[in-house]
């Protein structure tokens, strides 16, 4: 066994909006730019670039708190962590989380004090806080870089790319392309026309086209080998990104793919146990505070295995059942097990077709498709919460009682007088009795005098009947019009 020199494997870190992607994309098309060839053709999780010809493997891990725990296996997988903190901003909820997975890591770590264009800011400012959390720059009486730059007009990204390049020639780091191949999965998939596609990076040995391999539940032949930009790959060396087409099935994230037929004298260490993250529900005790409740089932489908991972983390299984969940396209099965079962379905980056949409929607299924991670915990959350208080996302319109009840011609009709604010004939309504919702309905007719109207204000009476005829209200009961807020 001879030990190599390869490549550094970089991970992004820092809070939502502080320009990641945008530094990401601008390195990339940088990167293709000067190699001369044709656009990214697929996202495989990672991708190298040659910086005066020499090679930088970048992941690229999404930066919001709730991919808190692929972040921390790419520090675990990660020799730099690149910390991005906008100058306008400072340091921010998931500034300090990255911060806590880079103190939990072994890796080397450079700041970059991103939107350096923007005037009016200082650095010095955004130093200082990162000071009070354990990253002392140069400039403050550490040993850290830190790089002022901005990712979106290139300014810096040169100086950038100069000191990683620097600090991977000072690490030297090594690995064995001879010895028994470690390959660690940081995205997979399911496609519908290659199979279970799994995007490595490996770590030792050397990862070949007919390569005979096994892990996580899955084993099969590498078919194929391809890089980010598309091109066909007979063998990956340490420190390298591909992405892998032959597996039976999809393993997980974080998942080590070996060769088979290879003597492993020494069993390669389990993916290190990773801390409890602070989820949304972690510190919500529901039974204590509200009692028994409804459980929120739900139907989730993702992209990639990864992404579903993700969401799956950031469920609570006292306020959530989920009844199926998978990768890939959402399918009638599931809308079918939606309807039997009163579920939601949820799914992440899938082009839903509209005759499924359709579909759902005629089978009175909530189908609801998500492009941004975060919007989707967050309305899990809020539907979680809607649970336990019906309320707790409206704005009230108007209160109406209802003060009289009239019959004509077999309808019930009531008479109405608007408590406060105002009704209209399209809101959307609740009938309570005492404090209990007891009812939805819907307006058929409003009526003052012998006039029909279509809206009422404050203090005005009316009569009104419902699209339900058979719908049962008393004197005394409360209409509360609303309208939901975004």
């Amino acid at each position: 066994m001879a030990l190599q020199t390869r490549p550094p494997v970089i991970t992004i870190m820092g809070h939502v909006d502080h320009g990641k992607t945008t530094l990401l994309d601008y390195i990339r098309k940088t990167s293709v730019a000067a190699r001369e060839s044709g656009g990214i053709t697929q996202h495989i999780g990672a991708y190298q670039i040659q910086y005066k010809g020499k090679p930088l493997t970048f992941i690229d891990t999404p930066g919001h708190a709730a991919f808190s725990k692929m972040r921390e296996r790419g520090s675990h997988i990660t020799d730099i962590i690149v910390l991005v903190v906008a100058l306008n901003d400072g340091v921010k909820p998931q500034t300090i989380e990255s911060i806590r997975h880079i103190k939990n890591s072994k890796a080397q770590v450079i700041v970059a004090i991103n939107k350096a264009d923007l005037p009016g800011f200082y650095p010095d400012m955004v130093k200082g806080q990162l000071a009070e959390h354990g990253i002392l720059v140069n400039d403050f009486g550490g040993d850290i870089e830190a790089i002022e730059l901005s990712a979106k007009t290139g300014q810096g990204v040169d100086k950038l790319l100069e000191t990683l390049t620097v600090m991977a020639e000072l690490a030297d780091y090594k690995a064995d392309p001879e010895a028994p191949l470690q390959a660690v999965v940081i995205e997979s998939t399911k496609d519908p026309h290659r199979g279970s596609l799994a995007s490595v990076i490996v770590q030792q040995g050397t990862l070949s086209v007919r390569q005979d391999i096994y892990g996580d539940g899955t084993d099969g032949r590498v078919k194929s080998l391809t890089d980010e930009n598309g091109k066909q790959l007979n063998d990956v060396k340490p420190g390298s990104p591909a992405e892998i087409v032959g597996l039976k099935e999809v393993p997980g994230v974080g998942s080590i793919l070996k060769e088979a037929n290879r003597e492993y004298p020494n069993v390669a260490p389990a993916a290190p146990e990773l801390p409890k993250e602070l989820d949304p529900f972690a510190n919500l005790d529901f039974d204590a505070a509200f009692g028994d409740k409804e459980k929120l089932n739900l139907i989730v489908k993702a992209d990639v295995e990864g992404t579903l991972e993700v969401i799956e983390q950031n469920l609570d299984s006292d306020s959530v059942n989920v009844l199926a969940k998978g990768v890939g396209q959402v399918t009638e099965t599931d809308i079918e097990l939606a309807k039997t079962a009163g579920a939601k379905i949820i799914a992440f980056k899938i082009k839903i077709p509209g005759r499924l949409k359709q579909l759902a929607k005629d089978s009175g299924v909530r189908l609801k498709s998500y492009e941004v991670i975060y919007e989707l915990i967050e309305d899990i959350q809020k539907q979680i919460l809607k649970l336990i208080e019906p309320t707790i996302d409206e704005k009230v319109l108007g209160e109406i009682e209802i003060l009289q009840i009239f019959d004509m011609k077999g309808m019930k009709i009531a008479g109405c007088r608007v408590k406060t604010g105002e009704l209209k004939k399209s809101d959307k309504l609740h009938l309570k009795r005492g404090e209990q919702i007891i009812a939805n309905p819907q307006i058929a007719s409003m009526m003052h005098g012998k006039d029909e109207i279509n809206e009422v204000k404050a203090k005005s009476e009316f009569a009104l009947t419902f699209k339900n005829k058979k719908q049962d209200f008393q004197v005394g009961d409360v209409l509360v019009a609303y309208e939901e807020e975004e």
